[in-house]
């Protein structure tokens, strides 16, 4: 890290955007609409304050995480440092994509929600959205990405001796959490989310520990000598 500044930013958006992750996901499982067939559209309906702030957090969650990409492939200087780069390069790809696909998400079912459309229109505008390819595209790269590049991401830094041997095993966890639904696969995944950014989090503030280190050791051989 070459300034404190840099290092501030780097740990904020490593803290701040798993955070909003997590945040916005219990957020949503307490949303929960009356009505027999309950849609995206009836929470939008029923709760419009905190469907925006919800959106807001979602969108913006991502894009401040990714600032703190370019510290974590830094980890790895040496050993393990392309697997490093590659997993930090599929997950910026996938937190860009969830960028443009919860825009989307949260915008277009929004605003099918203060149209104030007859039943028909409204079911005709949900199922127009829901095949709509470029945020289905969207959708596809963020899972396939968010899934697999921190998988790839924790390997590599544990061939650097970065993370414990544990964290790429809980970055598993999270991907295969995903593909069940439920409270308690939702909340396996959370937890394991937590476990992986929080370690890689600590990976970052140790390193800079370490350069300070290393720079005092070099400081003292001239002394020495």
């Amino acid at each position: 890290m070459s300034t404190r500044l840099d290092k501030t930013i780097a740990l904020t958006a490593l803290a701040v955007g798993p955070l909003s992750l997590i945040v916005t996901n219990i957020a949503q499982w307490m949303l929960q609409p009356t009505g027999p067939d309950p849609t995206a559209t009836s929470a939008a309906v029923q709760f419009p304050t905190a469907w925006l702030v919800i959106g807001v957090l979602s969108v913006f969650g991502p894009l401040v995480w990714l600032a703190g990409l370019p510290a974590t492939a830094a980890l790895a200087p040496a050993r393990g440092r392309i697997v490093t780069a590659v997993g930090a390069l599929v997950t910026g790809a996938g937190l860009a994509a969830a960028i443009g696909h919860l825009a989307a998400f949260f915008g277009v079912y929004g605003a099918i929600a203060a149209a104030g459309l007859p039943g028909d229109g409204t079911a005709a505008m949900e199922s127009a959205a829901d095949a709509e390819p470029l945020g289905n595209i969207l959708l596809v790269v963020f899972l396939v990405c968010y899934s697999l590049g921190p998988i790839v991401l924790t390997v590599g830094l544990r061939i650097a001796r970065r993370v414990g041997v544990w964290v790429p095993i809980a970055a598993v966890l999270t991907a295969g959490a995903n593909l069940f639904g439920g409270p308690i696969a939702g909340v396996v995944q959370l937890a394991a989310l937590a476990a992986v950014w929080g370690s890689i989090l600590v990976a970052v503030v140790r390193s800079g520990s370490d350069a300070k280190r290393r720079a005092g050791a070099v400081a003292e051989v001239p002394a020495a000598l």
